[in-house]
């Protein structure tokens, strides 16, 4: 949390104490020979830290056991707040995505030992229960899945003997990724012909990990009738804005389930995309509110059209009636390490939902506003107008001819997406890559020009093929 936000929710005292107990650290290793990985809670003292906010409290956190790992780790969840709103917040699906959970701790903490009184309206409007690390096992080795070899998998589900492994299964690693294992069929048990699906098609609910989250969703809907909104923390690579070139520094979405005028989810009536939207928008303002800096970085996260994730968990609560939202940060461990800064803009970001929640001022926001967030992404050809223009005032290009022939040759194949030409969007595309070999061979584009229009230019051909 910035010191905007610490000055009106925290005192001083608890300030400090939480300072002098953590130790930035960015990148690949500290001066004294500590890995990325060391300032990050470890699994012992993340539950020393959960059941210390706990005593702190006074009653207003109440830590539980939602499940166990399949190594035998409980996790844990810590409930917040009195009001009928439902915020269901998850933290470290993902085992190299660590920075989720030190935000979660953050703001657990404020919530419970602040009577400031922006804290006290939150915790009387919203319900916010939140999982800081669901991956227990995947965090301890620092790997993206969980630990479920598939011999496991068939001593645990006998009736899929002989199926092939799940598509997001990892036979390197031994696990699962957790985010492609859930299913909107909130009953839903896996049988062995859905197996191995594909990622348009939802998750199995094979993991212990999905399973409980599952089983806390429907707990908390079966007390409150819906659960408003779940946020899921995640980590992303380090891309750049397309206009601006400036780092992203968080990217914020809402769920990917394909184009909206298509009839794959008709029959989930409850999905509401425009909600989603909405939160996603109050996630993005948070992080600027909540900041003494500028917050140029803030972008939407990649989310071409045809993006179609039915089985990730935000994507399967979404169709049914949950606003969700995903936040990504820059940076995946065990490559880069601890960074307070991502941290603080993170929960600025959850703080943005959690007070809009509470005053109801969420459900006046324009979700389409979201739309409006920058992009670090190509999904159309003004994207990579956007990219020309760019490079070349970056001076990526040897002189203002190279820039006039790639304009030229976007030109044309905007003209013929508009008119729905895909035949000749894909050919002219594939002039444009030629066009970019001959730039690059006369040395007149630099690499990182040629590398990016390059990969976009197969984007859209095979976006344009698939038409």
């Amino acid at each position: 949390m910035d010191k905007n936000l610490w000055q009106k929710v925290l005192p001083f005292a608890a300030t400090l104490l939480m300072l002098l107990t953590i130790s930035p650290l960015t990148g690949l290793a500290s001066q004294d020979g500590e890995s990325a990985d060391d300032s990050f809670m470890s699994y012992e003292e993340l539950v020393e830290n959960l059941y210390q906010i706990e005593a702190e409290s006074s009653g207003k956190v109440e830590v539980s056991v939602i499940g166990q790992s399949r190594q035998e780790r409980e996790v844990y969840a810590a409930r917040v707040g009195t009001g009928d709103e439902v915020l269901l917040i998850n933290g470290n699906i993902h085992g190299n995505e660590k920075s989720g959970p030190e935000a979660l701790m953050q703001m657990l903490r404020t919530l419970g030992t602040s009577d400031s009184s922006l804290v006290q309206e939150v915790r009387e409007g919203v319900t916010i229960v939140a999982v800081p690390r669901l991956n227990v096992d995947g965090a301890e080795i620092t790997q993206r899945q969980n630990i479920f070899p598939w011999d496991d998998v068939m001593a645990a589900y006998p009736n899929l003997e002989g199926s092939e492994p799940a598509w997001y299964y990892s036979e390197r690693n031994g696990g699962f990724d957790i985010n492609r294992d859930f299913n909107p069929d909130l009953s839903y048990e896996p049988v062995l012909e859905d197996l191995p699906g594909t990622g348009a098609d939802p998750g199995f609910f094979l993991t212990n990990e999905s399973r409980m989250l599952r089983e806390l969703y429907l707990d908390l809907r079966a007390e409150f009738g819906k659960v408003e909104a779940f946020v899921d923390l995640h980590h992303m690579g380090t891309p750049e804005l397309n206009e601006t070139g400036e780092d992203v520094t968080v990217a914020i979405d809402y769920p990917p389930l394909g184009p909206e005028d298509s009839s794959k989810y008709d029959e989930w009536s409850e999905l509401d995309q425009d909600a989603s939207r909405r939160y996603a928008l109050a996630a993005a303002l948070g992080v600027k509110e909540f900041s003494d800096n500028e917050e140029p970085g803030v972008a939407r996260y990649l989310h071409p059209e045809e993006r179609d994730l039915p089985g990730q968990a935000r994507s399967s609560f979404a169709l049914n009636g949950t606003a969700t939202v995903l936040f990504e940060m820059p940076g995946q461990q065990p490559e880069y390490g601890y960074d307070q800064e991502l941290i603080d803009r993170v929960e600025n970001g959850l703080w943005g939902i959690v007070t809009r929640m509470a005053n109801n001022s969420i459900d006046n926001l324009n979700g389409n506003d979201f739309l409006k967030l920058p992009k670090y992404w190509t999904s159309n050809v003004s994207d990579m107008e956007t990219l020309v223009e760019r490079f070349a005032t970056e001076g990526e290009f040897e002189g203002d001819k190279a820039v006039h022939s790639l304009t030229m040759h976007l030109n044309a194949i905007s003209h013929y997406a508009q008119e729905k030409e895909a035949d000749k969007v894909v050919k002219h595309t594939h002039s444009f890559k030629s066009l970019l070999d001959h730039q690059k061979e006369e040395e007149l584009i630099s690499e990182k020009a040629y590398d990016r229009l390059t990969d976009d230019a197969d984007y859209l051909i095979g976006k344009w093929q698939a038409y």
